[in-house]
């Protein structure tokens, strides 16, 4: 069908080993292959820095669209947005992007932008666009609640297509005069959206989910997107064998060691996260940590043997109260494993085993001093945690500090990198006491 707008509402360019590797141009080269008319900018798509952005925007054959992205002189850091003729019909599309933006991609990512409050700014899209199209959209990467509320803020949008908030909206939803659409995540779904448009105005429209599953077609094995994956495939299992430094002894990351105990491994990834975040501690869980690394030359592929989820550094704010909290729930099955069981950095933990759980916590030492109960620490973890993962809510009420959008394997990579010869430290710093 010719008369089909393709768009993308952000967050396209990066989580899964062959887009990472490659800055997100893989997936801008598959876009292109699928004719994608426009996308809006996400907040992963600042992962990768400002200046990788720009030259995937300059890479990609259709727009990247956000009309409340500026320098802090106010121009516009990217097109705000594109008209498009469809079918006879003239369609004005404009991008938002998340006003949390900031704080959900590394801080360095976003120097010298501002993101600016969606409302105003749609407003102001919808008075340049009136008058030139027949019908307006808004590709919004703001979330669905924001949506609903822009849609009745701001009169005349027609359609918003959204994302952020991975909200699966089987049939579109009508907010005063608009139709609101969202498909949900990781393409399980491919939203469609028909429109009959007469006289300027939406007369009718349908719309629908289609479910993507395992058993469609793939690809023709010789057509672009297929080579194109292939292509990306093979670049990345060269890269996994590249050599990245190297350890004199073993690292121990086995599962029942990482889940009961500090090892050596744990040590290294939990100092590597709280060098890249600046934090005051580190606590992550010992079941992310998936296996050892042999005495020799380290290699790419063996950090994501170790490190194989796609796990971000998060930093937040919390009361020393809640860290310990914290501590005592990691500690909480010992000595049985427990995959949420704490690896930390920063700070060295003494507990007794023999206490009841919740309350086995004997002195936790921050940069050598008593943690303080009412002091706000940054503690920096990794993004399943500070979603509550593992149990850990007290993450959940915390204040955040960033999203660095950077996965464990990226950082501990770089940190080895940097040393050569790395020498893991071996101090237990969750220590039982009997």
């Amino acid at each position: 069908d010719p008369d089909i707008l393709l768009l993308a509402a952000g967050d396209m360019i990066h989580g899964t080993n062959e887009v990472n590797f490659f800055g997100g141009l893989p997936i801008v080269e598959l876009m292109n292959h699928m004719h994608f008319d426009a996308m809006a900018l996400g907040n992963h798509e600042f992962n990768y820095g400002q200046e990788q952005l720009l030259k995937m925007g300059q890479a990609a054959e259709f727009p990247f669209l956000s009309a409340n992205v500026v320098h802090s002189d106010g121009t516009l850091f990217t097109k705000d947005y594109s008209i498009f003729e469809v079918g006879g019909v003239k369609v004005g599309v404009f991008g938002l992007t998340t006003v949390d933006t900031p704080i959900v991609t590394h801080p360095k990512n976003v120097i010298g932008l501002k993101f600016l409050d969606p409302t105003p700014v749609a407003a102001k899209m919808v008075e340049a666009l009136r008058g030139q199209v027949d019908i307006i959209v808004c590709l919004s990467h703001l979330g669905f609640d924001v949506d609903k509320a822009l849609a009745v803020a701001v009169p005349g949008i027609d359609v918003i297509v959204g994302g952020h908030s991975h909200t699966i909206v089987s049939q579109p939803e009508v907010v005063g005069d608009t139709i609101v659409v969202q498909d949900g995540e990781w393409t399980e779904h491919v939203g469609i959206l028909s429109l009959e448009v007469t006289g300027g105005k939406v007369a009718s429209f349908d719309g629908r989910l289609v479910k993507m599953t395992p058993d469609m077609p793939a690809p023709a094995p010789d057509s672009p997107v297929a080579v194109t994956v292939e292509k990306y495939k093979a670049a990345l299992a060269e890269k996994m064998a590249v050599k990245v430094g190297r350890t004199e002894v073993a690292l121990d990351g086995e599962r029942a060691n990482v889940r009961t105990r500090t090892t050596n491994l744990s040590n290294l990834i939990t100092d590597a996260m709280r060098e890249f975040s600046g934090a005051d501690v580190v606590l992550t869980n010992g079941g992310g940590i998936r296996a050892s690394i042999k005495a020799g030359d380290i290699t790419i592929g063996d950090i994501y043997t170790v490190l194989p989820f796609t796990n971000t550094i998060v930093a937040i704010e919390l009361t020393g109260d809640k860290v310990v909290s914290a501590l005592e729930h990691g500690l909480s099955a010992y000595p049985a494993q427990l995959g949420g069981f704490c690896q930390v950095s920063g700070m060295t933990v003494k507990f007794d085993p023999a206490k009841p759980a919740g309350s086995r916590v004997l002195e936790v030492l921050v940069a050598g001093e008593p943690i303080v109960p009412d002091k706000l620490y940054v503690l920096a973890t990794n993004d399943f945690m500070a979603a509550g993962g593992d149990g850990y809510v007290w993450f959940t009420e915390s204040i955040p500090v960033f999203d660095s959008g950077v996965m464990l394997s990226d950082v501990l990579t770089e940190y080895i990198e940097a040393r050569g010869t790395v020498e893991a430290p071996t101090e237990l710093r969750i220590q039982p006491i009997q």
